[in-house]
């Protein structure tokens, strides 16, 4: 259990009118736990972490960016959504690839999404989810497009009759 130690970056004052001014939460937390290490010298992170509510993994690696980077800690710190190393393709190459497959499904070729599943596997060999599937759809704004369903021995002129005999109001049955 290793005993936190910030670097004077900014004095307690500057901390405390920077974190008052932030809008979110996460960056407001993380003002606070660089607060919270340089005013409570001789803490343990897991006691900080216990104060504050957050993980004690979360308390040393806000104290490490911030010994590490300065006053720049927080440049380029993003949060949620869609990361470019870590992501299977990059937007435009999925782009390309929807592009190559596009006249196939205008045809009616591609009947299901398994199809397209399966061409995107064999282009980066390696095996993807049905979720990463439908995701690209809706990031690249392709719709599902399906016939409405009828039964096979459904019969257009007694559903005409049905429509204009149906009653538009309930009465009890005696």
């Amino acid at each position: 259990m290793r005993i936190l130690q910030v670097k004077a970056h900014l004095t307690s004052k500057e901390l405390q009118k920077i974190m008052n001014r932030q809008k979110s939460v996460a960056t407001f937390r993380d003002y606070q736990i660089i607060y919270s290490v340089q005013t409570n010298l001789g803490k343990k992170a897991e006691e900080i972490a216990k104060g504050l509510g957050v993980s004690t993994n979360k308390v040393y690696k806000t104290v490490e960016r911030y010994n590490k980077y300065g006053l720049s800690w927080k440049d380029g710190v993003k949060r949620g959504g869609r990361r470019e190393p870590r992501c299977i393709m990059p937007l435009n190459e999925e782009a390309k690839f929807l592009q190559s497959i596009e006249q196939e499904a205008l045809k009616g070729e591609i009947l299901s999404y398994v199809q397209i599943k399966n061409k995107l596997e064999s282009m980066i060999n390696r095996s993807v989810s049905d979720d990463y599937i439908w995701d690209l759809f809706k990031r690249h704004k392709w719709k599902k497009k399906v016939p409405r369903q009828s039964h096979p021995k459904s019969d257009k002129a007694v559903q005409e009759e049905y429509k204009k005999n149906f009653r538009n109001y309930w009465q009890p049955v005696p």
